[in-house]
């Protein structure tokens, strides 16, 4: 008998799924062979062996009790984020909008008065300073009023 043919008809036996037919006459081959034979009783028992452990119940896991304290630490933690973006928020809106007094904020608080001063001046006043300075904004808003009302 062929060795392949021999193997899987042995793992049927130990499985107990051979026809009886077939299990005489593997049986009646055995007797006859002694190294099979030893070879069927080896892969009897480890049929058997794997059999009584997948039998046994798996152990039971048990569910740790600390789930409590987690829900309340993520809760907590969660609260101290806001907490903490509310203040990030607050300090870098305290910065932003912090008002230092500088020599051009207190020009600019109180622009020139341009009632007593001659359209030519203000023109030339107005191109001596700087493009984007606060007192040419002033200057020309108050001549450019002047100039709608007369």
């Amino acid at each position: 008998m062929k060795p392949d043919i021999l193997e899987r008809l042995l793992m049927d036996r130990a499985l107990g799924r051979l026809d009886p037919d077939t299990e005489v006459l593997l049986a009646d081959y055995l007797a006859n062979d002694p190294a099979a034979e030893a070879r069927a009783r080896e892969l009897q028992e480890t049929v058997h062996l794997a059999t009584e452990v997948m039998r046994r119940p798996a152990p039971a896991i048990e569910m740790p009790t600390q789930i409590h304290q987690l829900v309340w630490r993520h809760r907590t933690e969660r609260v101290l984020a806001l907490a903490a973006s509310f203040v990030v928020g607050v300090g870098l809106s305290a910065l932003l909008f912090r008002t230092t007094p500088h020599q051009e904020n207190v020009a600019v608080a109180r622009p020139p008065t341009i009632a007593k001063i001659q359209p030519a001046l203000v023109k030339s006043q107005i191109e001596s300073l700087p493009f984007w300075s606060n007192q040419r904004i002033y200057l020309l808003a108050a001549a450019n009023s002047k100039e709608n009302l007369q």
